[in-house]
């Protein structure tokens, strides 16, 4: 039977509020972390480093795919494949369930796939290994929000994995709370790397560190483990769901690796001290996360993420196949739109904006404004939702729409 976790703390982040951390059971929260050893790690990255290159399409990954698979299974989690092809490769992310009370979801995620001249053991059998000792130590508890546990590959050659899932996640309406993905962090040879990792944020995910901060500021006598914040690096596999409107870092051990997409990259480079401090971080994150109520809630319906619209219509969805050119999840727009914004909970009011301007305010649902500014350019779509907590949602938007009194 599994242990109910019962920390009652105020809401959270992305589309729903974000206040500090307030403990209610710190015990709870200590036992998750105490749970988390340097002998699972151990285990998981030496079983998955044993089918050497991992190249995204080939039959070593595949194999490695379901090992993974069945590590999940093993768990009691809901598992399956998400298969995907994009930019020539074809392959399939690992997606175990964490079933929560309600629709919110928490992820936690890594890519499994290397270069197809190196083992990877920190790039990123290191990132796996953690997701698997955390989905171990979590899966004994249940939660009020549902943790998706994420495999991907295709990082290496395009992070198409995490862009496949997070467009069907996007397409699905799934209502994805926070995103973090761990990409290189078991390697740690200073005395200030091993005890520190890195934060890789937008403006919109500086939230998610504040609450990662407040946890390892809490549990550090357990953890060890301080944050450096810096800014976002797109090419990992956080960015596609920030791409479709979701509230994501990247983190990644703050010493140099100088292994990196190589033969050497081996698990004898591995600092077990230091991984089984970062799972052990994002244990107690994801345990105080899942538990938090969301008391207000709210996301743009429209206009879609990556869409083109002419005259408030929906024209035609666009793909970008390509991370660094800035475009996937991109919606244009041509004339005016309609902005349509969804809340949960006791709304007294929704205010819209475009960037730091205050455009309308409005009283009633349906909210929605019909654009009424010029608009040129990028910009950000804003809604703020005000109840017993604010909640906002934003997107970006390429634009041409004229002044229409």
């Amino acid at each position: 039977m599994p242990m109910k976790l019962i920390s009652v703390i105020a809401a959270g982040m992305l589309m729903v509020s974000f206040l500090p951390v307030v403990h209610s059971d710190t015990n709870i929260t200590e036992s998750i972390i105490a749970q988390v050893n340097e002998e699972m790690l151990e285990y998981y990255l030496a079983s998955l480093v044993s089918f050497g290159v991992r190249y995204t399409g080939t039959d070593a990954c595949y194999q490695a795919e379901e090992w993974i698979f069945e590590q999940f299974e093993s768990m009691d989690l809901n598992v399956s494949y998400l298969e995907w092809e994009t930019g020539g490769f074809r392959d399939r992310d690992v997606v175990a369930t964490l079933p929560g009370d309600d629709d919110h979801v928490i992820i936690v995620g890594a890519h499994a796939d290397t270069v197809e001249t190196s083992p990877g053991a920190d790039d990123n059998g290191s990132g796996v290994a953690a997701v698997l000792a955390v989905a171990e130590v979590l899966s004994r508890y249940e939660f009020m929000h549902t943790i998706q546990f994420i495999v991907y590959t295709g990082e290496e050659v395009g992070t198409y994995g995490s862009y496949n899932h997070a467009r069907e996640a996007y397409a699905n309406g799934e209502k994805i709370m926070a995103v973090f993905n761990l990409d290189m962090v078991g390697y740690a040879e200073s005395p200030v790397g091993g005890n520190m990792i890195r934060f890789f944020e937008t403006e919109r995910g500086e939230k998610l560190t504040d609450f990662c901060i407040d946890v390892s500021t809490t549990y550090h006598h357990l953890i060890g483990l301080d944050i450096e914040r810096v800014p976002n690096y797109p090419g990992s596999d956080h960015q596609a769901y920030i791409d479709y409107g979701y509230d994501a870092v990247f983190s990644a051990h703050y010493d140099g690796y100088p292994y990196g997409h190589s033969a050497n990259d081996s698990i004898d480079k591995i600092n077990f001290t230091y991984h089984t401090k970062v799972a052990r971080l994002f244990a107690a994150v994801l345990a105080e996360m899942a538990n938090r109520p969301v008391h207000t809630y709210v996301e743009i319906q429209e206009p879609r993420e990556g869409y083109l619209y002419v005259m408030d219509h929906p024209i035609m969805p666009l793909t970008c196949k390509t991370w660094y050119l800035g475009l996937r999840g991109a919606t244009i727009v041509v004339g005016r739109v309609t902005v349509v914004a969804e809340t949960e909970g006791a709304v007294e009011k929704v205010i819209f904006a475009v960037d730091e301007r205050m455009w309308k305010w409005d009283y009633d649902p349906p909210y929605e404004w019909k654009v009424n500014a010029v608009v040129l350019g990028k910009h950000y779509i804003r809604t703020h939702a005000y109840g017993e907590e604010m909640a906002e949602d934003e997107m970006d938007i390429l634009a041409l729409i004229p002044y229409t009194p």
